[in-house]
């Protein structure tokens, strides 16, 4: 998808006849752009230089042309809301400009907040569960069908695939994974704290989407202002360990902690932060 912002055509024209001085030139100078916010750049040139056949000194043509076409997003200022039915779960979607994407899952009450590469945002702004599209289904992962307004393609979900593809046709071969992001609270009031000796999650193991894959966690004291960085514990394929668990994570105080869980296709399912304290709890 092209929109035409500005486009601008110059031509200089200089002749000279039957006469031996000056040298006859003719020069043509033409600029095309068409570009939609934002862009970064798309070049294309092209120059020749033609001789005409002329005595002492020879005629000269000279011709410059430049042509850019840019594919981007402009702003949209357009709510958008759509649903779908995915992997057993009903999902809407309300698609706030290009601020946020807000998706409801039905199944579990929840509101979950998606964004792809480097958008705060979700691509797709309209969508549908393509009945009759079994066929296309087994191929594809599921018969729901999006369309993205950044890159002007359709889309479809697929439940099992831990990677977004790359819209450019020019790199089949990027694989960009998606960050699963969790998060759990132990809430303090008063003047009272807990101690945190330690931290595991309870998931499926040995099955990650790619060698390297790993599981982070993150904690906040200050209400999520701002996150600390406990380490990474990477999933090995095929085995059940190493655990994922994180100690000496200090002490808890009000208004609480909260556990932030990253994942980038290490893992596929979360049964449960636990957490071990004086009590044991």
């Amino acid at each position: 998808m092209v929109a035409a912002v500005g486009g601008r055509n110059s031509q200089f024209f200089v002749r000279s006849v039957d006469e031996p001085e000056p040298t006859a030139e003719v020069t043509q100078f033409v600029t095309r752009t068409v570009f939609n916010y934002p862009s970064d750049e798309a070049q294309v040139s092209q120059f020749y230089v033609r001789s005409v056949d002329e005595p002492e000194p020879p005629a000269q043509v000279s011709q410059m042309l430049v042509r850019a076409i840019v594919r981007g997003h402009t702003e949209n200022p357009r709510i958008r809301a759509w649903t779908f039915t995915l992997d057993g779960h009903d999902f809407y979607v309300i698609r706030l400009a290009d601020i946020l994407t807000l998706v409801y899952d039905t199944y579990s009450e929840q509101w979950m907040d998606w964004q792809d590469f480097t958008h705060t945002y979700w691509r797709p702004n309209i969508g549908t569960t393509w009945i009759g599209a079994s066929a296309l289904a087994q191929n594809f992962g599921s018969s729901v069908v999006c369309g993205d307004d950044t890159w002007g393609l359709l889309w479809f979900l697929d439940p099992n695939q831990p990677f977004d593809e790359h819209p450019d046709d020019s790199h089949p071969e990027q694989q960009v994974y998606f960050e699963r992001i969790t998060m759990g609270q132990v809430p303090m009031r008063g003047r009272e704290n807990l101690p945190c000796y330690a931290a595991w999650l309870t998931t499926d193991m040995g099955d990650p989407a790619y060698d390297g894959a790993g599981v982070r966690l993150e904690i906040s004291d200050d209400a999520g202002v701002t996150f600390d960085d406990m380490g990474t514990v990477v999933v090995v394929t095929g085995a059940a360990y190493p655990e994922l668990s994180w100690y000496s994570l200090g002490q808890i105080e009000a208004p609480g902690r909260l556990f932030k869980i990253v994942d980038d296709g290490a893992i596929a399912r979360i049964d449960g932060l636990e957490m071990n304290d004086p009590d044991d709890t």
